[in-house]
């Protein structure tokens, strides 16, 4: 018998120790809170006021040259000053990550060499030991459809890694076994019906497991609502895209950096077209023609040729040719701006057009409307440009395959090979791009990004 006194002590019990914890639990937030306000949230409140003050500093640096005329040549909405806020709060933080990620890909590239041979040694390994390795009971040669392969019991277990070879290995020999005997019957179905009847219940089958496997991983893809999602419901951004690590771990622009990254690079040229109307009311008009001012909008280019793939995390594929379109539209007029600095007698009017139209590019673009960054008035009698970057890149690596092909059929040491590779590397770097493109743009040629 349980002495109910007994059972209404250990529930008081249970329930002081529940307040207890809850009391201690409402401590500690508070004293974290305070400890945070007091610590940590001064240096988070300090950081944000700078970031404030150097876009304040950033748009007057920017609007400077343009004096009283700044409101009606370069307006800044609250979308652009928004992006430009985001870019200077989180750039500090992404110049770290740029750093740490760079010199891990540095090394990984120092010691790819090392990095190979060790993968190989390990493929090799397990290979091998695969062959001597007893298989899962329900493999075939495991014993669950059949007699089991014998092997040489050494004592040891096998790896994880041997496990899954062997299991692999077991299914894709059995398969070749089965296939290598009963599909040449196709060929010839009169001499031999029972096994093409084989082969062809077994196609079909192939089918229905593959369509089956497809069923399934659907099924699991989607996946119902956990307990934290049922408190927020559905997202509205779509799931993300094959390899999405492997392109951000590739990316030397991480996040909201890389994305408010082309806001700033627009104001900087939108500065650069202000400085260069100053400098010609100022000395070109009262001196000479020959004191004339250009400004260069390849960056501009390459901003706008990667705007939509930058700006959105994905975009489905039928869509991605009207963004192409559109962006080579917007390209070929911005050329056509850029060379009537030398044709136009009235070079002040053409920088105010220029001003106006990457003033244009910038709010569109802040604002998502990267199908409409330039209105077709804008686009009006303009030629679309042509990307052709990616054909420089083949042709660079294919140069640069064949240079570390020949360096190791040769007699050179590796340090000797890998000199060479680099030097013909570097020349041919140089013929191909020239001065046209800095190191540091190679991640925009990835994007497809171009200036010829």
């Amino acid at each position: 018998m349980v002495d109910p006194r007994d059972v209404l002590r250990v529930r008081w019990f249970l329930q002081r120790v529940l307040a207890l914890a809850e009391l201690v639990g409402w401590a500690l937030l508070a004293a974290g809170v305070w400890v945070y306000r007091h610590t940590l949230g001064r240096v988070v409140s300090a950081y944000i006021r700078w970031s404030r003050r150097r876009v304040a500093e950033h748009l007057a640096w920017a609007r400077m040259p343009f004096g009283r005329d700044a409101h009606r040549l370069f307006p800044v909405g609250p979308q652009v000053r928004a992006a430009l806020r985001s870019w200077h709060q989180v750039g500090p933080l992404a110049a770290v990550a740029y750093f740490v990620k760079a010199f891990i890909l540095l090394q990984t590239l120092l010691n790819l060499g090392r990095i190979v041979n060790a993968v190989t040694r390990w493929s090799s390994r397990v290979w091998a030991e695969s062959e001597r390795a007893p298989v899962v009971w329900w493999a075939p040669g495991g014993g669950l459809w059949g007699q089991a392969r014998q092997v040489e019991w050494t004592g040891e277990q096998p790896g994880i890694d041997v496990t899954v070879v062997t299991t692999f290995r077991a299914f894709g020999e059995s398969i070749w076994r089965k296939a290598t005997q009963y599909l040449p019957a196709l060929g010839a179905p009169e001499g031999r019906p029972a096994e093409a009847a084989t082969a062809v219940f077994g196609l079909v089958l192939t089918v229905a497991l593959l369509l089956a496997l497809r069923a399934v991983l659907g099924l699991l893809g989607r996946r119902g609502p956990t307990r934290a999602d049922s408190k927020h419901g559905p997202g509205f951004a779509a799931p993300h895209p094959r390899g999405w690590w492997l392109r951000s771990l590739l990316s030397l622009r991480p996040g909201a950096a890389k994305r408010t990254r082309p806001v700033v690079v627009l104001i900087d040229c939108v500065g650069r077209v202000g400085a260069a109307r100053h400098y010609y009311q100022t000395i070109t008009q009262p001196h000479s023609a020959i004191y004339a001012a250009r400004v260069d909008l390849s960056r501009v280019e390459r901003v706008v040729w990667s705007a939509w793939k930058v700006r959105h995390r994905q975009v489905p594929g039928p869509r991605r040719r009207e963004y192409r379109k559109h962006a080579a539209d917007v390209v070929g007029a911005i050329r056509r701006l850029e060379a009537r600095q030398d044709i136009d007698a009235d070079t002040g009017q053409v920088f105010e057009e220029m001003a106006r139209l990457l003033v244009m590019i910038t709010e569109r673009y802040a604002q998502g409307r990267t199908l409409a960054l330039l209105d077709p008035k804008d686009l009006k009698d303009a030629e679309p440009a042509v990307n052709r970057e990616w054909v420089r890149l083949i042709i660079l690596g294919v140069v640069m395959t064949g240079a570390a092909i020949a360096a190791g059929l040769s007699e050179l040491s590796a340090a000797g090979s890998t000199q060479i590779v680099a030097v013909v590397g570097a020349v041919a770097w140089v013929l191909l791009y020239g001065d046209r493109l800095a190191p540091g743009d190679v991640l925009d040629v990835m994007r497809g990004q171009s200036r010829k």
